[in-house]
């Protein structure tokens, strides 16, 4: 055998598992790629901004922006959602504990996980929803602000909730979750951003040419207002539906994540990804299940 080939067998075997990652991260960008070009039923309906529409006017003013790209708008949001997921797992492996002794091979494979997922893929790429990106900047807010960096996390919150404002609700979950703990100031950040959130909405939809009030509207019409239809919610079965898709991907990111940080069992864990994926099944291949 060759020196130079002894060295090149060394170094993969000590750059095994970063190998392996990288080729994870490869066959998902590839993945990404075959299904771009797919499109779930009545998309469109949630990039018109028909009445009573259930997104924000900033992700509508989001939406509008990708139009001035060298790309069809939708693959752009498609794309910026794919270059999220990949965001996300990064974080997630931030969150499950990184380099640190003992955690790195636990870390590498929740990496993986949110790569390969296929509630990833079927909120993203497929379906063209910004859930990914919304969750990454919330995530990078929770690390950031573990860190005592309460200014920028309020910041990068502020981006997550005005894409999606549905996600405030988890902040205040959150919040209330240790609230015995948490000092006073905590709360007048959480005032701050709920502030911004419903501002950046106003501003958004005034460059978009719509109501200051309309725009506001927008932040709370997703909790009656069906996505494709903009009519009141008649049957409570569809409404849990839509509700379980609008938090299923954050529900299924954070229970892998708390699995692997030891606050749930993995098979619960397994239970809550497998419900989303049944859920988002339903919704994009209505025939199948």
């Amino acid at each position: 055998m060759l020196k130079i080939e002894k060295k090149m067998i060394s170094w993969a075997e000590r750059h095994m598992l970063w190998l392996l990652v990288a080729l994870a991260a490869a066959l998902g960008l590839y993945l990404r790629k075959i299904v771009v070009w797919w499109g779930a039923p009545d998309i469109n309906c949630y990039f018109d901004s028909h009445e009573n529409n259930v997104q924000s006017a900033f992700y509508y003013l989001l939406i509008h922006l990708t139009q001035y790209l060298p790309v069809l708008p939708l693959h752009s949001v498609k794309w910026l959602v794919g270059i999220a997921d990949y965001i996300v797992a990064a974080l997630c492996f931030v969150a499950v504990g990184g380099l640190k002794d003992g955690l790195k091979i636990k870390s590498a494979f929740y990496l993986v996980v949110c790569i390969l997922s296929p509630v990833a893929f079927l909120r993203g790429i497929c379906w063209a929803q910004v859930d990914a990106l919304a969750f990454g900047f919330l995530l990078g807010a929770w690390i950031l602000w573990e860190k005592e960096k309460r200014a920028v996390a309020t910041a990068l919150a502020i981006c997550g909730t005005a894409l999606y404002p549905c996600f405030l609700l988890l902040v205040l979950g959150w919040m209330l979750w240790g609230k015995e703990k948490r000092p006073g100031k905590d709360w007048i950040y959480f005032g701050i951003l709920a502030a911004a959130c419903y501002l950046v909405q106003g501003i958004s939809g005034l460059a978009m040419g719509q109501a200051w009030r309309e725009s506001v509207v927008s932040c709370v019409r997703w909790a009656s207002y069906d996505p494709c239809l903009g009519t009141a919610y008649q049957e409570p079965l569809l409404w849990v539906k839509q509700m379980a898709g609008l938090f299923g991907y954050g529900a299924a990111m954070t229970g892998g994540m708390a699995a692997c940080r030891h606050r749930i069992s993995y098979v619960a864990a397994l239970a809550i990804h497998l419900a989303v994926l049944l859920v988002y099944g339903s919704i994009l291949f209505p025939v199948l299940i």
